[in-house]
């Protein structure tokens, strides 16, 4: 529990007051005194009763990339059969979000961003669930448990492979359907950094919190096989290229494979090997 300005306003003039009665043995002062004390000790009561039984859960988006904007929602339900919740705000590592009015039986999701500083696996931490209510005098706050374990893609880095270069080998035409940039209209997703803006979908992104894309069908595309030898600098550098090379590769209808040492994944189209390249770049030299 944390002491506002307010209540610490409030603390004060009641300190005051009760040594006005003292000295003046006022008994006017005596019942101010008291009906004061007695509003402060109801107030803290109501703000206990308005944080208890509350379930909170945070759900982790689907893409989350190291030092980039990820979002993450929180799921706050109110169990209790009578008792509405009031002023619940929700702090994750320092970003938070209000929920001013939780009814009796009733849950509300909103969202933040999070920002996680590097690859691999992640936990949120710093999770507290506050609230200002009745009268804003004191915080009550409860610390909640970190989340599992997050699986946090490299951060892309954009990087330029010129056409015939030796950065990428390509192998043979593969005869499937896949998403590319012309044909039928196949999807409407959600916007990514390497999205072009003629693809935004105006009308769906009007009735979401985000951007989306329209995705094409196409028949045929090149297969294609990363190597982080192809790329310059560090391995973080190398690995940050790469993964930015791959999100665009399979965005626009080539099969994308990826050598790591000995471990060779083939070329493969689909949302489901992309999540598996990108996981292999994110753990890449963990133990």
């Amino acid at each position: 529990m944390k002491l506002t300005r307010a209540g610490a306003i409030y603390i004060a003039l009641t300190l005051f007051l009760g040594f006005a009665a003292v000295n003046t043995g006022n008994n006017l002062l005596y019942l101010m005194v008291s009906a004061l004390l007695g509003f402060m000790a109801i107030s803290g009561l109501m703000g206990q009763r308005n944080l208890k039984g509350l379930k909170v859960t945070i759900l982790p988006g689907a893409d989350i990339f190291a030092k980039l904007p990820a979002r993450i929602d929180i799921q706050v339900e109110n169990p209790r059969a009578y008792l509405p919740a009031f002023l619940i705000e929700i702090s994750i590592a320092g970003q938070s979000r209000l929920f001013p009015l939780l009814p009796p039986g009733e849950g509300q999701r909103l969202s933040l961003s999070a920002v996680l500083p590097s690859r691999g696996h992640h936990k949120l931490t710093n999770i507290w669930v506050k609230s200002r209510f009745p009268i804003n005098f004191f915080i009550r706050s409860s610390k909640l448990p970190d989340t599992d374990n997050i699986l946090v893609y490299p951060q892309p880095q954009a990087v330029i492979a010129p056409e015939g270069s030796q950065q990428i080998k390509r192998n043979q035409q593969i005869a499937v359907q896949q998403p590319g940039q012309d044909g039928e209209l196949r999807n409407i997703d959600n916007y990514f950094f390497s999205d072009p803006l003629k693809d935004i979908h105006w009308k769906h992104t009007a009735r979401h919190d985000e951007f989306k894309v329209k995705r094409y069908q196409r028949l045929s595309a090149p297969s294609i096989t990363l190597k982080l030898d192809d790329f310059n600098g560090s391995v973080e550098d190398q690995i940050s290229q790469c993964t930015f090379m791959i999100d665009h590769l399979l965005r626009i209808n080539h099969a994308v494979g990826l050598k790591l040492g000995k471990q060779l994944i083939a070329p493969q189209t689909g949302n489901k090997h992309r999540n598996t390249l990108l996981k292999e770049l994110a753990l890449y030299g963990d133990n």
